[in-house]
């Protein structure tokens, strides 16, 4: 869409090409430096640092943090983010915290059937086998 409106210049004019495309000229006009020198704006690498230090968090945590516990790391490196634009930025990345599986404890020590004796009373080495 940028490149017609670049091929079609000398025909028709910047505004009356943006409007009927549904467009801002702002929009072109970036689009038309970043093509012409090939430059990002400060805030996509401010974004592209921050992404960085978030997929470097993200994986020391080994996946369990989210965004609060990824912005407050962030913070301590020295980068200030909210932690809603760190959820963003994790969201754009594809990442998730995991959860921690919970334990089920499936031992009842605390019944009334018969508890067999404790025959080798941690005593495991022995001269032949099968003798325990």
């Amino acid at each position: 869409m940028y490149s017609f409106i670049q091929d079609h210049l000398d025909e028709y004019s910047v505004v009356k090409m943006c409007s009927v495309l549904g467009v801002s000229k702002s929009s072109f006009y970036k689009w038309r430096d970043f093509q012409v020198k090939g430059k990002r704006t400060e805030r996509q690498a401010r974004q592209d640092e921050l992404k960085q230090k978030i997929f470097q968090s993200y994986h020391e945590s080994h996946g369990t943090y989210g965004s609060p516990l990824l912005q407050k790391d962030l913070e301590e490196w020295g980068y200030s983010a909210c932690e809603r634009t760190v959820g963003r930025l994790m969201q754009e990345m594809g990442l998730c915290a995991l959860q921690d599986k919970k334990v089920v404890v499936t031992t009842d020590s605390n019944h009334e059937q018969f508890v067999y004796p404790n025959l080798l009373e941690r005593r495991f080495a022995v001269d032949t086998p099968n003798t325990v």
